[in-house]
């Protein structure tokens, strides 16, 4: 019978995280700490902003045209649409094909990090796809829309968290709201409807950023542990205060600080060729 008193955790995979935070809490940042080499899925457009100047292998996947026609939701009107170049709708399906590819060809072997930035943005995008497929691109979602969305997002971080090998970055903002089941005020991932429970179980670690600065102190933190605000927040890292802090010091060297340098104290460091 196993027993997991023996169970020897470098074996397990390594850790998928979720990092989630309003914009500005240092979320793409952490990204320019990870060890190794890593590959960046943007679908934000102000990531490269962040990026920019570190050795990190990037695609995008951002809309430059969607359909910009006024629709009424009350009323079921939508003005024609004038312009002929939208490829909104076209966006989700180009990262499919490009992701089975390099999933088919071993691609992501030769990488340490594979990094989805954002899962906010990458919800748009999804569900850009399937209103065209439902014959309502342009319009207002309807609920198959959502449904359909979210069983889209779950199967991809469900391929995603699959691969042990890599650790995983998604990023995802959060917003303000009111519980509707418990009427506490928390902040609660900018996700759809079930999603925002169900996609948490699937990593390891889900931290909340925060940038806690002043006019003359820079200080970033990641809370890890879960309170009223942040019921969605967990940990695998067993030694971690509550708020770790994760300021990125020297941009030279950005892997000695944040989600960076807790991998390399705990012995989760690069394993591909540089």
């Amino acid at each position: 019978m196993p027993n997991a008193k023996h169970i020897d955790i470098s074996k397990l995979g390594k850790p998928k995280f979720m990092i989630i935070g309003a914009p500005g809490s240092g979320k793409t940042s952490q990204i320019c700490t990870l060890p190794g080499r890593t590959f960046a899925y943007l679908f934000d457009p102000a990531a490269l902003r962040t990026l920019a100047g570190q050795d990190i292998d990037y695609e995008e996947y951002i809309p430059t045209m969607l359909d910009l026609s006024a629709s009424s939701l009350s009323k079921g009107k939508k003005d024609p649409t004038t312009s002929k170049i939208v490829d909104a709708a076209d966006i989700y399906i180009k990262w499919e094909i490009d992701f089975d590819k390099k999933v088919e060809e071993g691609f992501f072997t030769d990488y340490d990090n594979i990094v989805i930035d954002s899962f906010t943005t990458f919800s748009d995008v999804v569900m850009d796809r399937i209103l065209k497929l439902n014959g309502r691109a342009g319009q207002f979602p309807q609920q198959d829309d959502w449904a359909a969305q979210m069983n889209t997002i779950k199967n991809v971080v469900r391929t995603l968290t699959g691969q042990q090998n890599m650790v995983l970055i998604c990023t995802a903002h959060d917003q303000v709201k009111q519980d509707g089941d418990t009427k506490r005020i928390i902040n609660q991932i900018m996700l759809t409807g079930q999603l925002r429970t169900k996609l948490p179980l699937l990593f390891s670690d889900i931290y909340h950023l925060e940038c806690k600065s002043t006019e003359k102190i820079i200080s970033y933190v990641a809370q890890t542990r879960p309170d009223r605000m942040n019921p969605s927040v967990r940990c695998s890292f067993r030694d971690l205060d509550m708020f770790h802090d994760i300021t990125i010091q020297d941009w030279k060297n950005p892997q000695n600080y944040g989600l960076g340098k807790l991998l390399s104290d705990h012995g989760i460091v690069a394993t591909s060729a540089s």
